[in-house]
C-alpha cells in the first residue's frame, strides 16, 4: 500500500459516461481533473478538462501539467492507440510514483463459460473488446505492485446507461429485444461502482477486484424485470442461444472484498438502476 496522500486526480476519459460520475464523486475530496475526446463547447470552457485524442494526441503533456498523483483509466480507444496512451502513462508513473487505476471489464473472462469468474481466475477472451483489455491489463502489470489497480467491472445499470437506454428505446419503438436464455451475468449500478472505486482509492488498494453484484441472474430474466419496471410487462423479445446449456459471462468478488454498505445485489441493481430513468409515467417515450 502507498502510503502518500493522493491530492490530484486525472482522470483519463472523464467526459464519458462513467468518467462523468467518477468526477461528481471526486470533486468535493480532491483536485480533480479530466480529459474529454470530441469537441464539446463545455468541455472546453471547463477549466478542468483537457481535449486528448488517444488517436492524435500525446498524453505527456497533460500529465505534465497537471502533475496527478493518481490517474484513472476510463476511455474506450482504438486498440494500439489505447496501447501506446497506457505505455505513455507507465513511463510517467515509473519517474513519478504515480498510483493508476484501470476500469477493465466482464468480456476479459468471455471465453470463459462455465463457472463465474473471480479476481484470481485466469483470463481468457475471443472478443476484441476482452483481448484489448486483457492487453491493458498486462500493460499496467508491469509497474510495481503497489502502483496500480485493475478494477474490473460488470454490466452497469443506472441512468443513461447504455443497457437501459437500450431498452428504453426498444419499448418506445415495439422492436424487439434481444436476450440470452442460457446466460448468466452479474451487474452493478453506476451509483455503486463509483462509490465503490473511493473507497478503493482511499484504502490506496492495489491488485485486482470485481465491481459487481453479489449473486447473478439470468440475462432474459435481467432485461424483463428492467422492462417492467419501465412499464412494459411482456416485451417483445428475440431469444438468441450461443449454446445448448448455461453459460456465465459474470463477475464474482471474494467474500471479503467490500464492507457491507458497498454490497449490492442483483435486485437492488435492477430497481436502483432502473427507477433512477423514471421521472413520470410518460418518461419511455418522452426521454
Amino acid at each position: 500500500m502507498r502510503k502518500k496522500s493522493i491530492e490530484r486526480i486525472l482522470i483519463v476519459g472523464g467526459s464519458g459516461y462513467l468518467g462523468r460520475a467518477l468526477y461528481r464523486e471526486f470533486q468535493s475530496f480532491y483536485q480533480v481533473f479530466g480529459t474529454f475526446c470530441n469537441p464539446d463547447d463545455f468541455w472546453e470552457n471547463h477549466g478542468a478538462f483537457y481535449h486528448y485524442n488517444s488517436s492524435s494526441d500525446a498524453l505527456g503533456p497533460i500529465l505534465e501539467q497537471v502533475r496527478p498523483s493518481h490517474v484513472i483509466v476510463t476511455m474506450w480507444s482504438a486498440h494500439q492507440a489505447g496501447l501506446d496512451a497506457i505505455s505513455e502513462l507507465i513511463q510517467y508513473a515509473y519517474v513519478h510514483k504515480t498510483q493508476i487505476t484501470l476500469l477493465s471489464h466482464v468480456m476479459v473472462f468471455d471465453a470463459v463459460d462455465q463457472h463465474p469468474s473471480y479476481p484470481s481466475h485466469r483470463r481468457q477472451s475471443i472478443s476484441q473488446t476482452g483481448k484489448y483489455f486483457i492487453d491493458l491489463e498486462k500493460l499496467i502489470q508491469k509497474l510495481p505492485d503497489d502502483q496500480w489497480l485493475i478494477a474490473r467491472v460488470a454490466m452497469v445499470i443506472g441512468i443513461n446507461s447504455p443497457v437501459v437506454r437500450d431498452i428504453k428505446l426498444k419499448l418506445a419503438q415495439n422492436d424487439p429485444i434481444e436476450v440470452f436464455p442460457n446466460l448468466i451475468v452479474s451487474a452493478i449500478t453506476r451509483d455503486m461502482l463509483v462509490k465503490q472505486i473511493h473507497y478503493l482509492i482511499n484504502q490506496k488498494a492495489c491488485g485486482i477486484v470485481h465491481c459487481a453484484s453479489t449473486d447473478l441472474i439470468h440475462h432474459i430474466d435481467l432485461i424483463t424485470e428492467i422492462s417492467d419496471l419501465l412499464g412494459r410487462k411482456q416485451p417483445r423479445v428475440t431469444h438468441v442461444y450461443n449454446s445448448n446449456k448455461e453459460t456465465y459471462l459474470a463477475l464474482m468478488s471474494e467474500a471479503a472484498q467490500w464492507p457491507s454498505h458497498l454490497q449490492i445485489n442483483v435486485q437492488e441493481v435492477i430497481t436502483q438502476g432502473t427507477l433512477s430513468h423514471i421521472e413520470t409515467t410518460k418518461s419511455l417515450l418522452n426521454s
